[in-house]
């Protein structure tokens, strides 16, 4: 491959012009000065406030110590998410950061995707448009490409609060024995209206059971990261953000929580976590019982873990996923023995033999007792 370093233009990037191997041209920009809203397209009508029509001032040329602010490189995968993508982009142009690299790696959406991500090209160090392997494949097509000694990941439904990339520089910095950086959260609606803040916290094992005390939407992880290997789970459809953290932890990465870095995460209809709840109840089953078998972790995590894979169960019974919560019983039995299992699942279990069918019944006629009124009539 063949590379060839043009002159910086009148705008606030560095191209770099890079021929493929099919000899075909792309754009790669480095934009090497903090942007403003001049800079960027008029946002669509009616948009106000961050990052439509307020900004990050941009940041002194060096860094207080007079050293060049490090590379943050932000990989954003993308599907037919034209609805809020471009608050995605320009929460991450906005930075008023002079040392970006932003790549766009887009499974072929059929919206405006496309149509949006052009508007914001010029500033894009590599983006795509294929189909691929879902999110994960897409995540890591971006990991291999960045640069940056910072490397964040940002979905294109969430965005960036102002100066994260100026706090997460900071940490890297002063922290030079971390290795991920992340801050708080907070979950918004489709609007962009919050729900409620994350409870973010300190890295601790029993923390990320039964879910994870980090988010990635306000997580930068080293370059070293991905370099030493370290890559998405891709058989991961749902939880691969989960994994990943578990994987850096338990192979001694360091994790340091920087409160000030915030991102929003959004929760809509459309979410994978809304429309995909089955595949992640099963992957995070999948992951409490593999984790388990960690030999580093102690007692009483090993122990939430498996009330964990036994709430499992239980949500499976009430979902009447009787074959599914059979096969998990006996998992969970496998690892203890039957006798383990609290007196509930084992009858639950029983039960289930019966078929949906009867189970059903049983459940209407425990109803119809359960309402009558105290003079024993139906309400």
């Amino acid at each position: 491959m063949v590379t060839e370093l043009a002159e910086v233009r009148a705008t606030p990037t560095l191209y770099i012009y890079t021929f493929t191997r099919e000899n075909s041209l792309k754009k790669m920009a480095i934009v090497n000065t903090g942007l403003t809203l001049k800079d960027l397209p008029t946002p669509p009508e009616g948009r106000t406030g961050w990052p439509w029509t307020e900004q990050t001032e941009p940041l002194p040329d060096k860094m207080p110590d007079s050293s060049e602010w490090p590379r943050i490189s932000i990989v954003t995968p993308s599907y037919n998410q034209g609805q809020f993508i471009e608050e995605t982009i320009r929460s991450v142009l906005l930075q008023g950061y002079s040392n970006l690299e932003y790549i766009i790696i887009d499974g072929g959406s059929t919206d405006n995707s496309v149509e949006i991500i052009n508007k914001y090209e010029q500033y894009l160090s590599y983006w795509i448009s294929e189909p691929d392997g879902g999110q994960s494949n897409a995540l890591n097509k971006g990991f291999h490409r960045a640069t940056g000694n910072l490397v964040g990941w940002q979905n294109s439904d969430d965005y960036y609060l102002p100066k994260a990339f100026l706090y997460a520089a900071q940490a890297l910095a002063i922290f030079d024995e971390a290795d991920v950086f992340y801050g708080n959260a907070n979950y918004i609606d489709a609007s962009g209206n919050i729900i409620f803040t994350a409870q973010i916290s300190q890295f601790d094992f029993k923390n990320m059971i039964p879910w994870q005390c980090i988010l990635n939407q306000s997580t930068f992880f080293t370059r070293q990261i991905f370099q030493n290997g370290n890559f998405i789970d891709e058989t991961k459809e749902h939880i691969m953000d989960y994994e990943f953290f578990w994987r850096l932890a338990l192979a001694n990465y360091k994790f340091k929580f920087i409160p000030e870095i915030v991102a929003n995460f959004r929760q809509h209809s459309q979410a994978k976590g809304a429309t995909q709840t089955e595949i992640a109840e099963q992957e995070f089953f999948q992951m409490y019982k593999f984790l388990y078998t960690e030999a580093s972790l102690e007692s009483d995590v090993k122990e939430k873990l498996l009330f964990c894979m036994r709430d499992c169960c239980l949500n499976d019974f009430a979902k009447l996923r009787l074959s599914i919560f059979r096969q998990r019983v006996k998992e969970v039995a496998a690892i203890k023995g039957f006798n383990y299992l609290c007196p509930i699942l084992i009858i639950k279990y029983f039960i289930s033999l019966i078929g949906a069918k009867n189970i059903f019944l049983l459940k209407s006629v425990r109803n119809k007792i359960l309402y009558f009124d105290q003079n024993g009539k139906l309400f």
